[in-house]
């Protein structure tokens, strides 16, 4: 435990007050260099947030930069008996559906019994036949129809098998797993008889449709293939069921508003870091940063940039409501975008999205691509920008061990030298104080 020393003693001086003001100033570059530090990790913090908000930027991009995202197709019926849903790329139209079945699996139905549990003292072989695929089950005589129907049911048989009770008798019920004719359950009875090789309760069938006239047969009940990029539920039979498909613009419009609130955010946030007209930089050493002003740069010119593949009336974003103000912020006119869809669709979507098939690049693309090359790979000035500030984290911290040290060395010189001072004064009291009593002498 270090000793309690009181300074000044002998001198009068107060040596403590004294070192500790002459070490405040040794301290000034060390302190200047935890303010430098504290500006650094304020600078990492904000290069990295804007990385975050790029990163945001292009997952916006990419839910337009799809035919099928950009699209955002919604489907409508007239009739309950068929459900309209989108599942992909398709088209806006309206299309004449008429529904004469619907698909269904095949259930057949044992003769009664009194029990469920009681052994019905069968023995033999069942087969089931799926689709050309033959399943055996041996029965013995000490089998109910509840342990044959676990025994179906673990067979790997496409089928379900279960006991059903009227009140008074008991039936096994054995129903196929999959609709269409091609499931169709053949059973052979060898050495006892259930009745499941009788006429069944419901045959298995496919599903059969017409679409704007033409003949359809499906499996199940799940239409797809037929109307590009829709699917239809059928539930029931239907005469007449009128099925449009047209372009929901609010879906449309949500997207772009969520990417104009990113795009928004990484211009303040750059503004704000760097300095932007009159305002000041929140961090000096981001004052005009090179690589936030290239962020800048290369994204907004890419809302006034015509986009490869288009013509005509719309061939920059602006023109179909996307623009920047002054600021450089991003502004939507959704009234604009919508009257751009009402007149041209597909010219519109070619601005944002990448299709090979029409050869469209998309705007969407080029923000994503743009991103990349601005936060991923050695090269990007994001990657070397954090690089930059983390060397010098790591050599302001060197310097700060440094000095530290040199700091530490000096306050120890200080107090000895001060110490000294004290010993010396006590010394020289001591000789007056001696000099003063020789031979009755006063000087007193």
């Amino acid at each position: 435990m270090a000793g309690i020393t009181f300074g000044g003693l002998a001198t009068g001086l107060d040596t403590n007050a004294l070192i500790t003001g002459l070490m405040a100033a040794e301290r000034v570059p060390y302190d200047a260099l935890t303010t430098k530090s504290n500006l650094v990790a304020g600078a990492r913090a904000t290069i990295s947030a804007m990385s975050s908000k790029l990163n945001a930027l292009k997952t916006a991009a990419d839910a337009l930069s799809e035919p099928a995202g950009f699209a955002s197709l919604v489907a409508t019926s007239s009739d309950a008996a068929v459900v309209a849903s989108t599942s992909g790329t398709g088209s806006a139209g309206t299309y004449d559906v008429s529904v004469t079945q619907l698909a269904r699996e095949q259930r057949s139905y044992s003769t009664t019994s009194s029990s469920d549990a009681t052994a019905l003292g069968m023995a033999g072989t069942l087969s089931m036949t799926i689709g050309g695929t033959v399943t055996n089950v041996t029965i013995d005589s000490a089998d109910s129809l509840g342990s044959i129907a676990t025994k179906l049911n673990a067979s790997g048989a496409r089928v379900g098998a279960a006991v059903m009770f009227d009140g008074t008798n008991y039936r096994l019920q054995v129903r196929g797993l999959d609709t269409g004719a091609a499931n169709a359950v053949t059973f052979g009875e060898t050495g006892f008889s259930l009745g499941l090789t009788g006429t069944p309760y419901q045959t298995a069938q496919d599903a059969k449709l017409k679409v704007d006239g033409i003949d359809v047969t499906r499996s199940t009940n799940l239409i797809t293939g037929v109307i590009p990029g829709v699917s239809l539920a059928l539930t029931k039979t239907t005469s007449s069921a009128q099925v449009r498909v047209a372009g929901d613009p609010t879906a449309v419009q949500k997207k772009l508003e969520t990417f104009v609130s990113a795009y928004n955010d990484i211009v303040n946030t750059g503004h704000s870091a760097a300095g932007y007209g009159t305002g000041k930089a929140s961090n000096s050493l981001l004052s005009g940063d090179v690589a936030i002003r290239t962020t800048l740069d290369r994204i907004s010119s890419l809302i006034s940039t015509p986009v490869a593949g288009t013509t005509g009336r719309y061939t920059t974003l602006g023109s179909v409501g996307l623009g920047t103000d002054r600021d450089g912020k991003l502004q939507f006119d959704a009234t604009k975008l919508a009257s751009a869809l009402a007149t041209d669709p597909n010219v519109v979507a070619r601005l944002f999205v990448t299709d090979a098939t029409t050869g469209a690049t998309g705007a969407m693309k080029s923000f994503s691509s743009t991103i990349d090359g601005l936060v991923t790979g050695d090269q990007a000035p994001f990657t070397g920008r954090l690089a930059a500030l983390d060397a010098l984290t790591k050599q302001i911290s060197n310097d700060q061990t440094s000095m530290q040290l040199r700091l530490d060395k000096t306050e120890q010189r200080l107090r000895a030298q001060f110490t000294q001072l004290e010993i010396t004064a006590s010394a020289y009291k001591t000789q007056a104080s001696a000099l003063s009593n020789i031979g009755g002498w006063n000087f007193k």
